[in-house]
C-alpha cells in the first residue's frame, strides 16, 4: 500500500518533503564534498595537519548546535515558536553558506567562522524540521514518510551537483577558483528557494498559554530541559535508543566529513572523479532509501537496522583494507545503500517513541546527543590520521562505533508507539 496518493498529500506534507530536498543541497556540497575538500586543499593549504583543522571546525559546530538544540526545542514548545525559529535558523544557514563565496586561499578565520555558523544553523533547523514529523501522518506511516523525505532529499543534492559540476570540474587550479566558489552561492540560493513552501505551509502553533517575556521563556525552557534529564528513568527507552543510535551517528558523521578527503589522498582521485562518485552515491541512495522506507510498513524497523548496520561494517572494512583501484567505486555503492537508509529508519523509530506534545524538545535532545557524540569520531579520525599519517587506520577505528551502537540498540525492548507502551 502506498503512503498516500498524490491527491491526498496536504500542503504541509509537500512543504515538509521539499525542505528535505532543499537542505540536502547544503549537506552534500558544503560539509561533505565541495567545501570540505576546498577548505583542506585551498584554504588550509593541503598539509597533513589540515585533517585536524577540519575535524576541529566540525567538532566546534557540533558542540555549539548540540548544546543549543534542547534549549531551542524547549523554547519552541513552551513559547509556541517552532515555526519562527525554524525559519530563522534556515535563513541563518543560507546566509552563512553564501558567505563562503568570499573565502579565498589562506582565509582560515573567515572560512572557519562562516562554516561553523552555517553548520549550527543547519543542525538547529534540522531538529526543528524533524519535530514536525509526528504531526503530519499517523504513527504507522512515520517510517514511510521519513524514508520518502530522505530519499527525495537526495534529489536536491543531485540538482545542485549537476548545476555546479562545470564550475567544480576544473578543480583547484588558480584560474578556476573564482568559478569554483560560485558553487556556494548556488547552494545558498537553491536552499532558500526550495525551502520556501515549508516556510509558508508548515503549520504555525497556536498558543493558549499566557505570553512570556524572553528571559522568562528561556528560564522556563532551561528548567524543563533539566527536568527531562532528571526524569530519565521515566523515559528510559528513549535515552537507551539515543545512546545506541548516536554511537552509530558518530561513525556516520565522520564518514560524511572525510570520505571525499580520504578518496583524494589514498587513491589519488581528482575533483572530477570525486564528483562522479558523488553522483553514483546519490543515484544509489535515492532508490535504496525509498525502498527501506517502503519496507518499514511491512518489516520491523529493528530488522531493517540489522541489515544496514551489517552493510556499514562491510563497507568500512573494504575502505580501510583494500587498495584495489575499484575500491572507491565499491565503497560509494555501499555508502549509497546505507547512509540515508540508516538515518531515515532511526528517525521514524524515534518519532514513534516520543510524546507529540514535546516533540520539538525531544528532537532537540536528538540533535544534542547525535552532535555531541559525533564530536569524538571526527576528532579521533583527525588525531589518528595526523599522528600516524595513516588514514586507513583512522577509517578502521570507526567500526567499533557501529558494533557497540548496534549492541545497545538491539537490547532495546520492543515498543508500541507512545512512550510508556513497552512490550516485553
Amino acid at each position: 500500500m502506498a503512503l498516500f496518493s498524490l491527491s491526498q498529500w496536504s500542503k504541509p506534507i509537500w512543504g515538509w518533503l521539499l525542505y528535505d530536498v532543499a537542505s540536502s543541497s547544503y549537506i552534500l556540497l558544503v560539509p561533505s564534498v565541495a567545501y570540505a575538500v576546498y577548505y583542506r586543499q585551498v584554504v588550509c593549504g593541503g598539509a597533513a595537519h589540515c585533517d585536524g583543522q577540519w575535524a576541529m571546525l566540525t567538532a566546534i559546530a557540533l558542540v555549539i548546535a548540540g548544546g543549543l538544540a534542547p534549549l531551542v526545542g524547549a523554547i519552541a514548545d513552551l513559547g509556541q515558536l517552532r515555526h519562527r525559529l525554524f525559519t530563522a535558523t534556515s535563513l541563518m544557514c543560507c546566509g552563512a553558506t553564501a558567505t563562503l563565496f568570499w573565502v579565498k586561499p589562506g582565509a582560515m578565520v573567515l572560512g572557519g567562522l562562516a562554516f561553523v555558523i552555517a553548520q549550527v544553523g543547519y543542525i538547529l533547523a534540522a531538529s526543528l524540521y524533524d519535530a514536525y514529523l509526528p504531526t503530519l501522518v499517523p504513527p504507522q506511516r512515520l517510517g514511510q514518510l521519513s524514508g520518502l523525505g530522505w530519499g527525495l532529499g537526495y534529489l536536491g543534492g543531485l540538482a545542485c551537483f549537476f548545476i555546479a559540476r562545470p564550475w567544480m570540474q576544473g578543480g583547484f587550479e588558480a584560474a578556476n577558483l573564482p568559478t569554483y566558489r560560485w558553487t556556494f552561492l548556488l547552494v545558498a540560493g537553491f536552499y532558500s528557494l526550495v525551502a520556501l513552501p515549508a516556510l509558508v505551509w508548515l503549520p504555525r502553533q497556536l498558543s493558549h498559554a499566557p505570553s512570556l517575556s524572553a528571559s522568562r521563556l528561556v528560564q522556563d525552557a532551561y528548567h524543563q530541559v533539566l527536568d527531562t534529564l532528571g526524569g530519565w528513568r521515566q523515559n528510559r527507552p528513549i535515552f537507551q535508543f539515543l545512546t545506541g543510535y548516536y554511537l552509530i551517528s558518530d561513525g556516520i558523521v565522520t564518514v560524511g566529513s572525510f570520505a571525499a578527503i580520504y578518496f583524494h589522498t589514498q587513491f589519488g582521485l581528482g575533483m572530477g572523479q570525486i564528483l562522479q562518485l558523488t553522483l553514483l552515491f546519490n543515484a544509489i541512495a535515492i532508490p535504496a532509501t525509498l525502498t527501506f522506507g517502503w519496507l518499514s510498513h511491512r518489516w520491523s524497523g529493528m530488522d531493517l537496522l540489522k541489515i544496514v548496520l551489517a552493510l556499514w561494517i562491510g563497507t568500512l572494512l573494504l575502505m580501510g583494507v583494500s587498495t584495489h583501484p575499484l575500491t572507491p567505486l565499491l565503497a560509494a555503492c555501499g555508502l549509497g545503500l546505507v547512509l540515508g537508509s540508516t538515518q531515515s529508519i532511526c528517525r521514524g523509530l524515534y518519532a514513534e517513541m516520543i510524546p507529540p506534545a514535546q516533540a520539538t524538545q525531544w528532537f532537540g535532545f536528538h540533535a544534542l546527543v547525535s552532535k555531541v557524540s559525533a564530536i569524538f569520531g571526527p576528532l579521533m579520525f583527525g588525531l589518528i590520521s595526523t599522528v600516524t599519517g595513516n588514514q586507513r587506520l583512522a577509517v578502521l577505528s570507526l567500526i567499533p562505533f557501529f558494533v557497540v551502537g548496534s549492541w545497545v540498540l538491539f537490547r532495546l525492548p520492543r515498543f508500541a508507539p507512545g512512550l510508556e507502551q513497552e512490550i516485553p
